[in-house]
């Protein structure tokens, strides 16, 4: 479970990274590499996974869907986290908060994990489950690597 955080932490901040060095991309230009990204992972997947197509048509879109659960909880901390480090005012009890909300991530994400863990059951065999996992931190290597190069 730790490994996929780490795996969703580099690709946040790969994403991030890439992001900053194109912030004059429009939200347009950034859904459509953003997209293209996620075509490059589904892609990546497949072949790790050895999915057959009917698998793939199952898998991903409900990948996608726990993957922007995850996204969007890492969001929602990060927000907090950016608020609280810019508030001059914040009371004792807002950066509590904020402190609790960064370390009850995982636990979060965790809870999301372990229910698509059990639909992916339905889809993927135990091996591609068992492989599930080190296939998202080679997809993760190689997005490092590429960025890297650049």
């Amino acid at each position: 479970m730790n490994k996929f955080f780490a795996f969703i932490a580099i690709l946040a901040c790969a994403c991030t990274a890439a992001m900053a060095q194109r912030q004059h991309m429009t939200d347009e230009e950034r859904d459509l590499w953003l997209a293209e990204l996620r075509q490059y992972k589904h892609e990546f997947m497949a072949k790790e996974l050895s999915l057959s197509s009917d698998q793939q048509e199952a898998f991903f879109p409900l990948y996608d869907e726990m993957d922007d659960q995850l996204t969007q909880i890492a969001m929602e901390v990060r927000d907090l986290e950016v608020e609280i480090n810019n508030s001059t005012s914040a009371s004792a009890e807002e950066v509590q908060a904020a402190a609790f909300a960064l370390f009850d991530q995982k636990r979060r994400e965790s809870v999301v994990e372990l229910l698509y863990f059990e639909k992916f059951k339905d889809t993927l065999t135990p091996k591609q489950l068992f492989r599930l996992k080190n296939a998202e931190r080679k997809f993760t290597q190689q997005l490092v690597k590429h960025h890297r190069r650049k």
